[in-house]
């Protein structure tokens, strides 16, 4: 018989002693049958499932996922197979970045099931209520996040080690409305803010909303994802500022970032800092003990030269030249730690999961999908378009449906660009095969719009039968 997947296998983690609540690990994940009794070691446990997010998003190697085969980023270092087959799409299901990412992702689902299976008495049911609130976003994000990049995949959503340990594939619907039923529930218990300053940064209403927009869109279900958009309108701003975005001074400000993902300068290499600014760095200028970063991977010479004339954010976001040494490609400056960059993976940037910039774009993209004839889309594109000091797109022009998507999609490789969102936002509106065939001289096929399930995931569950076709 084949190995019992890692999913449902309890693992040890260290104890961690820090006033962040990402950082405070539970000695293990357990189920109700075998629970912890205390509220601190179920905080530990909630804080664990959070902790996931680090690896599935800024890890090592799932850092690249969203990135790699698009007109947006390519590696540098070809002579890296794992890199190379990620952009020519000639990977196959052994892939290490695949197996990595479909393992930490059911890792953070475990921790989330079993905050989710909370026995009753333990903590007071105000505080139970809140705590499974933030599993079942949690849960979703993780869910969300193996379903577009592998479609339907097995649904676990109990803890017990009593459930059915063989798991076929659930369809891609089945996926999706488990995870928007998730996103809801979390919706109506969680606060619009934490008040506590030990608590920013973790799930909050308006973040869930916003996350059942990018949901929905992905699903190709604009006008849901309308209605949940439409309930941040005026909630947040778009800084004056672009660098003010990414800055570590605004973590968790609340201004124009919705929801991030914790990291925080440790002292230490491997602890709690982000590998942001090492991994994205300048190349030729000695390495990342002195600001110089690996460089391993950056944008395209496509992104950088196809912004208008005068946008900022071409500035803001790229660097040509850098220590007297020019970047061809220029090199990605949206992440970069002015204090503490010079460390080696251990910079206190957060990864930013979701902004108010992206909810505009959405909101512009849902309102055309439905056929919307009046102004709101034009406004909701303009306000990104002004704050880039850009000319707006005005409805006299009398942009066809189709001509005002490709407008969006433009809109959001510029505004977006390296934050994990350009190779889903290709599938979405059906310009992955052509951008890259025309754009950068690779040819895909359409079953490349998903990546295969991991062969050792295929291997630990004898009920998954076939991978996704073409691989």
């Amino acid at each position: 018989m084949k190995k019992i997947t890692v999913l449902l296998c309890l693992s040890t983690l260290l104890l961690t002693g820090c006033e962040k609540f990402l950082t405070e690990h539970p000695r293990s994940i357990q189920t109700p049958e075998n629970a912890y009794t205390t509220p601190e070691e179920w905080q530990k446990t909630l804080n664990a499932a959070y902790a996931a997010m680090q690896r599935v998003f800024v890890g090592k190697y799932t850092i690249t996922l969203g990135e790699f085969g698009t007109d947006e980023v390519e590696p540098y270092d070809l002579g890296w197979a794992a890199y190379s087959e990620l952009k020519m799409y000639t990977f196959n299901a052994q892939h290490p970045f695949f197996q990595d990412h479909y393992r930490v992702c059911y890792e953070g689902v475990k921790r989330s099931n079993a905050v989710i299976d909370m026995p009753e008495g333990v903590v007071n049911e105000a505080t139970r209520q809140l705590m499974i609130a933030q599993a079942k976003f949690l849960r979703a994000i993780y869910y969300f996040d193996l379903v577009r990049m592998y479609g339907g995949v097995p649904l676990w959503v109990k803890s017990s080690i009593d459930e059915e340990i063989m798991k076929p594939r659930a369809t891609m619907d089945q996926v999706y409305e488990v995870i928007t039923q998730d996103m809801k529930d979390a919706e109506v218990v969680l606060p619009e803010t934490w008040t506590n300053a030990a608590d920013k940064g973790r799930a909050t209403k308006y973040a869930a909303q916003a996350f059942l927009g990018r949901i929905y869109l992905q699903w190709k279900k604009p006008q849901q994802a309308l209605d949940y958009l439409n309930k941040l309108d005026g909630k947040f701003q778009l800084y004056a500022n672009l660098k003010d975005i990414f800055h570590p001074k605004n973590k968790n400000a609340e201004y124009e970032n919705i929801f991030e993902v914790q990291f925080r300068h440790s002292g230490s290499w491997g602890l709690e800092g982000s590998i942001q600014h090492s991994y994205w760095g300048p190349r030729g200028v000695g390495g990342p003990t002195n600001f110089g970063g690996w460089g391993g991977f950056g944008p395209t010479n496509y992104v950088y030269n196809s912004y208008e004339a005068g946008d900022k954010r071409k500035q803001a976001f790229f660097l040509p030249e850098y220590m007297g040494v020019t970047q061809s490609p220029a090199t990605n400056n949206k992440f970069w730690d002015p204090e503490h960059g010079n460390v080696i993976e251990d910079d206190n940037l957060n990864f930013i999961l979701m902004r108010y910039a992206d909810v505009l774009l959405m909101k512009a993209e849902a309102l055309n999908a439905t056929g919307d004839q009046g102004n709101a889309k034009y406004e909701a594109l303009n306000q990104v378009r002004r704050r880039a000091g850009i000319p707006e797109i005005l409805a006299g022009e009398n942009l066809s449906q189709e001509q005002f998507a490709e407008r969006v999609l433009q809109e959001r490789l510029h505004e977006l660009c390296f934050e994990h969102l350009r190779r889903f936002d290709l599938i979405r509106f059906g310009k992955l095969k052509t951008y890259l065939a025309d754009r950068m001289g690779i040819t895909i096929q359409d079953h490349h719009a998903l990546y295969p399930i991991p062969q050792n995931a295929l291997d630990a569950n004898d009920a998954i039968t076939e991978n996704n076709p073409g691989y």
